[in-house]
């Protein structure tokens, strides 16, 4: 089962990258794919675009929030809305970003 109504076969690429599915999720952080292109490429693109020492982070968690959508309506027939997605993105920036300020807090040895 897709995301998406198209037909297609359900490739990495298409999942995270082409579907409208995941592109709305892009959208949530005003970041555009590049259709038709590799995930080496759209990575590559949304390193120019977001300009961030923690793009992967960014990238990592937004591929998770799809994957989770994908999983939740695969096992559960349940499909998550935009919202519900944008929500789950930032509370795992959220943990994310408490993980690092605690880190970056504690002395090296």
């Amino acid at each position: 089962m897709n995301l998406c109504s198209s037909r297609v076969e359900e490739t990495v690429e298409h999942l995270f990258w082409e579907c409208p599915f995941a592109q709305q999720r892009w959208d949530l952080l005003n970041l555009q794919t590049i259709q038709g292109s590799s995930s080496f490429e759209n990575v590559e693109a949304i390193k120019i675009q977001l300009q961030s020492q923690f793009l992967m982070i960014a990238v990592i968690i937004m591929l998770w929030t799809i994957w989770k959508a994908r999983n939740e309506l695969n096992f559960n027939n349940n499909q998550i809305g935009i919202q519900d997605c944008r929500a789950f993105f930032f509370q795992e920036i959220n943990l994310v970003s408490l993980r690092v300020k605690e880190s970056l807090t504690e002395p090296y040895e």
